[in-house]
C-alpha cells in the first residue's frame, strides 16, 4: 500500500491489477474503514481510498467551512493523482452521497458507482449525536487511552468486538498540542445535507445501491426508492451489517463490490 499526497488530499493506494476502484468513507471517519475490504479482493481490483478535506490525513479548511462541493472535488483530485481516465466510484453513507453528485456531475469519469447505507434526506424527527455534538470545540484528551475510550460510531450499532471498536477508535486520532483528539475537523459535522432524490435522477452511469441488514439510518423503504429513482439501479442489502456495512460485514461486502465491478462494460 502506497500513501499520496495530493494537494489537501491524502490518498491511500492498494495497487492491483483489475479495474480501478476508488473508495470514499462517511462522515467524521477515514479511509482506514475500508481496511477490512480491500484485503479481500488480493489484487483483484486496484483499490485505491481517499481522505475527504477535514478527514483522516488530508488537510483542513483554514475558515471550517465545508460543503458537499468541496468533497466532490476532493474525488476530481484523487482521480486526477491516480491517473485514471474512468473508474468505479464506491462509497459509504456520506462518501455515498459524495459519490452520487460525483457521478451526476462527471458521468463521463465512471464506469459506475456504488453507494452504500447513505441519509437520503435529514431526518428532523430523531437528531443524531452529530447534531448534538457540531457546536462544541473539538475535544482534546490527554492521552490515546482516554481519547479511545470515548471512541463511539454514529449511529452506534455494529458486529465489532468491544476490542475492535477500541483499536478502530486508536486508529482515528491525531496528536495535537496537549495531548490527542479525532482524525477530523470537528467544524465540518456542520456540513448541509440536502435530500438526494433530486442528485439521484441526474445520475446516468450504472450503480449499485446496498444497505446493512440492521441499519437505522436507511431504511428498506429508502433503498427501495432510491432504487426507483436511480434509472437502472440494483439494490442489495448486506446480511449482519449495522449502518457502518464495511466495519461490519467487509466479506459481504467485497463480494457485492466485486461482482459488480466485473458485470460493468468497458
Amino acid at each position: 500500500m502506497t500513501e499520496l499526497d495530493a494537494g489537501p488530499v491524502r490518498l491511500r493506494d492498494w495497487g492491483g491489477a483489475g479495474a480501478p476502484v476508488l473508495l470514499a468513507h462517511g462522515m467524521a471517519a477515514h479511509s482506514g474503514w475500508w481496511d477490512p475490504v480491500v484485503p479481500l479482493w488480493g489484487g483483484v481490483l486496484r483499490a485505491a481510498a481517499l481522505d475527504f478535506r477535514g478527514h483522516g490525513d488530508s488537510g483542513r479548511t483554514e475558515d471550517g467551512a465545508y460543503a458537499p462541493e468541496t468533497w466532490v472535488e476532493d474525488v476530481e483530485t484523487a482521480r486526477a493523482a491516480l491517473g485514471w481516465e474512468r473508474f468505479v466510484l464506491c462509497g459509504h453513507s456520506m462518501g455515498a452521497r459524495i459519490a452520487l453528485r460525483y457521478a451526476a456531475a462527471h458521468p463521463e469519469r465512471l464506469r459506475g458507482v456504488v453507494a452504500i447505507d447513505f441519509l437520503t434526506e435529514p431526518r428532523t424527527d430523531r437528531p443524531g449525536r452529530f447534531a448534538r455534538l457540531r457546536n462544541r470545540p473539538q475535544p482534546v484528551y490527554p492521552d490515546e487511552d482516554a481519547a479511545s475510550a470515548r471512541f463511539r460510531l454514529e449511529p452506534d450499532g455494529t458486529a465489532l468486538s468491544a476490542e475492535d471498536l477500541r483499536a478502530l477508535g486508536r486508529r482515528s486520532l491525531r496528536p495535537v498540542e496537549g495531548g490527542f483528539t479525532w482524525k477530523f475537523d470537528w467544524r465540518a459535522l456542520g456540513v448541509r445535507l440536502d435530500p438526494v432524490w433530486g442528485v439521484l435522477a441526474r445520475v446516468r452511469v450504472p450503480a449499485l445501491l446496498a444497505r446493512g441488514e440492521f441499519s437505522t439510518l436507511m431504511s428498506r423503504e429508502d433503498l427501495a426508492r432510491s432504487a426507483r429513482e436511480l434509472p437502472g439501479a440494483r439494490a442489495v442489502e448486506i446480511p449482519g451489517a449495522h449502518h457502518h456495512v464495511p466495519l461490519d460485514a467487509p466479506r459481504a461486502l467485497a463480494a457485492a463490490i466485486a461482482a459488480f465491478a466485473a458485470g460493468l462494460p468497458e
